[in-house]
């Protein structure tokens, strides 16, 4: 029965045209259309709801920006100052202000995947409208997929707050013309972040309480993703788990475009694994979110609270 139902809204959805489905078909272009809009919509829905809390909307920008400063703060006072000899013998680079900074902010879109993500499927069931979004003739990853647009949207928006606050104060330095090239690996590492979200935002189907796995996650990878301290310094065996983390290449590519920092390995190797990771993790998300999904669905339990 569910096969059929699938299908007739398949059918509905690409027309009447029954040629081989290709990227010129008319058929898929209606499928990618009709997908796009319902990524648009939703990606629009979460805006208008976010923007009628002014204050808090306003909270989420300034927010990052305070918990950004102990780590800059405490990092001075160890080191004695903005530059440290050891931080440059580990990565290259001496300034441990713009070395902090740039992994930080770009560390929120990590957070986007782990929570934003992760806590979308509870919010729906707080407004009483999961199942009527469930019911909507798109497949859930399209569901997550509009969520994740908006998410990367606002966090872009956060990162710009940071790096204009921390800049007026701290003057931090970067390489234009590392910029383009930090902006096309931290793509790549969203689209690996999107199959981790797709686990979060299932856990949220069977375990109802998702922040709590969220939770967990998120702590154990911002310990392993060099954040605020150079990969060097971890164990050996922690070194190795980060490199199974997409923030890992993320966050050391971004300092290398835009700092100079030392990864290594090279930029060729950096985008290969990454890649990898990519379709690793999105393929493995989908799985588990198709998985749980049709569990919760059959034992009844989608709609408990």
């Amino acid at each position: 029965m569910e096969e059929r139902v699938q299908g007739s809204k398949w059918s509905r959805v690409q027309g009447q045209d029954t040629g081989t489905l290709g990227p010129s078909n008319p058929r898929t272009l209606s499928v990618i259309g009709h997908y796009a809009r319902a990524i648009w919509a939703e990606n629009i829905k979460e805006w208008k709801i976010e923007l009628c809390y002014k204050a808090d909307f306003a909270r989420t920008l300034v927010d990052p920006v305070v918990f950004l400063l102990p780590y800059l703060l405490y990092g001075v006072a160890l080191v004695g100052g903005r530059q440290s000899e050891h931080l440059r013998e580990l990565v290259g680079t001496s300034d441990i202000i713009t070395f902090v900074t740039l992994g930080y902010v770009f560390i929120g879109f990590m957070n986007m995947a782990l929570w934003a993500m992760g806590f979308s499927l509870r919010k729906e069931q707080f407004f009483g409208t999961l199942e009527s979004v469930f019911a909507a003739p798109v497949p859930r990853w399209v569901f997550t997929l509009g969520m994740a647009c908006h998410s990367i949207m606002h966090q872009g928006l956060i990162i710009g707050v940071q790096l204009v606050a921390i800049f007026a104060v701290f003057s931090i330095t970067v390489s234009p013309v590392g910029i383009l090239p930090s902006l096309l690996i931290v793509a790549v590492m969203l689209i690996a972040l999107y199959g981790i979200g797709m686990i979060m935002a299932s856990t949220t189907l069977i375990f109802k309480q998702g922040w709590i796995v969220s939770e967990i996650l998120a702590s154990i990878v911002m310990v392993i993703t060099p954040i605020a301290y150079p990969l060097a310094v971890l164990p050996v065996f922690m070194q190795k788990a980060a490199m199974a983390v997409p923030t890992t290449y993320g966050i050391l590519g971004v300092r290398h475009f835009l700092l100079g920092e030392q990864m290594g390995f090279g930029i060729g190797t950096a985008f290969l694994r990454l890649g990898v990771l990519c379709v690793a993790w999105v393929a493995f998300g989908l799985i588990i979110f198709r998985v749980i999904d049709r569990y919760t669905r059959r034992s009844g339990t989608l709609s408990h609270y």
